[in-house]
C-alpha cells in the first residue's frame, strides 16, 4: 500500500475501497452486497490493523457521504478510530473529523451516477502510432516520425476512468516496425527521473520503518547521474473522442525487452500524467531533455555505478 499524506484518502487502499464501492453502487448493487464483495476481496487487508482501519474508515465515509451508511460499517469504523494511535497530528485531526462526522445524520441516498466513465479498450502488449506534425517537431528534424505508444498497464483516472500507462519510442524514420525485433531495436523516450533518495516514496505513513525495510529489499541501478530513470507515463483518455483520429494500431509486441535501468515507483500517482493534446511535445522535450541530456540536472558524467 502507498501513502502519501494524512488526509483519509493519501492513500491507494482508501482510494481502491472508496472507488470500487462507488462504481458497484451506480451499477446497481446493493450496499449489503458491494460490502460483503469488498471484505471477501479485501480479507488479507483486514489481517493487518494499519489497513484495516484504513479499509473501515474508507468504506464508511464513502458510504456516508452516499447516504447507505450500515451500522455495521459504522460501527467497525468507530472502532478503528477510537483503537488506532495518532502517529501524526495532521492524522490525528483526520480521524477526528471523521469520527464527528459519523456521528451526524447522513445525508439523504444519492441517486445513482449517470455512468459516464470510459475504459481504455487496448491489450497490455498493444502498440500505436502517432504521426509527428508539429511545429516543433519539423525544428527539430522529427517530423515525418512517429511516436510509438504500447500499453504496459492501467491506472483510475477520477472519477473512475481507467487509462493506459505506455512506454514511449520514437521511430527513425517514417518506417513503422513490422515485428516485435524491429520495435525492440527503437529507443525508449524517457519520462522522468526519481533522485536516489527518494526512492522510497511514497512511505506507508502508519508503518514507515517496515515500509522502507521491504523497499529496501529490492535493487535500484541508476544511470551514470546517480538518478533513477523513469520510462512509463499515464496516458489521460477520459472519452474516445480524446483519441486523436490519426492513431494507427500497429500490433501486439508481447515480451518486448524492457528499458535498461528503468525506475517503477512504488505508487502510479508518482507517474507524469500526459493528455493527448499535449503529447507530443512533451514527448519531444522529454527526449531532448532526458536521452539527450539536454537539462541541467545532467552535469558532467562521473561514471556509471549502482548505489
Amino acid at each position: 500500500m502507498g501513502a502519501w499524506g494524512y488526509a483519509l484518502y493519501d492513500n491507494d487502499l482508501a482510494l481502491d475501497i472508496s472507488r470500487e464501492f462507488g462504481e458497484a453502487l451506480d451499477s446497481g448493487k446493493t450496499p449489503e452486497k458491494i460490502t460483503e464483495k469488498l471484505l471477501r476481496d479485501y480479507g488479507a487487508a483486514l489481517d493487518i490493523p494499519a489497513e484495516a482501519a484504513l479499509f473501515w474508515m474508507a468504506l464508511a465515509d464513502t458510504q456516508w457521504e452516499r447516504g447507505v451508511l450500515l451500522p455495521l460499517v459504522k460501527f467497525h469504523a468507530l472502532y478503528w478510530i477510537e483503537k488506532s494511535e495518532a502517529l501524526h497530528p495532521q492524522w490525528e485531526k483526520t480521524q477526528e473529523d471523521l469520527h464527528r462526522k459519523l456521528l451526524t445524520v447522513q445525508p439523504p441516498r444519492q441517486k445513482s451516477r449517470s455512468k459516464k466513465l470510459y475504459r481504455c479498450p487496448w491489450k497490455v502488449g498493444d502498440v500505436f502510432a502517432l504521426p509527428m506534425e508539429s511545429d516543433l517537431a519539423e525544428s527539430l528534424g522529427f517530423r515525418g516520425q512517429y511516436l510509438l505508444l504500447q500499453k504496459v498497464g492501467q491506472t483510475y483516472w477520477y472519477p473512475g476512468h481507467t487509462i493506459p500507462v505506455v512506454y514511449v519510442k520514437i521511430t527513425r524514420d517514417a518506417r513503422l516496425p513490422g515485428s516485435r525485433e524491429d520495435y525492440d531495436a527503437l529507443e525508449y523516450v524517457q519520462t522522468w527521473f526519481v533522485r536516489y533518495e527518494e526512492r522510497f516514496w511514497p512511505i506507508d505513513m502508519s508503518r514507515p520503518e517496515e515500509d522502507i525495510r521491504e523497499k529496501s529489499r529490492f535493487s535500484y541501478p541508476v544511470d551514470e547521474y546517480g538518478y533513477l530513470p523513469v520510462f512509463r507515463l499515464e496516458l489521460c483518455t477520459t472519452s474516445p473522442k480524446n483519441i486523436p483520429g490519426k492513431l494507427i494500431y500497429v500490433g501486439n509486441f508481447s515480451q518486448t525487452l524492457p528499458p535498461k535501468k528503468e525506475f517503477v515507483p512504488f505508487s502510479m500517482a508518482n507517474l507524469p500524467v500526459v493528455s493527448w493534446g499535449e503529447l507530443e511535445e512533451k514527448m519531444l522535450r522529454m527526449y531532448c531533455g532526458h536521452n539527450l541530456r539536454g537539462l541541467p540536472i545532467y552535469p558532467k558524467a562521473t561514471g556509471t555505478e549502482e548505489l
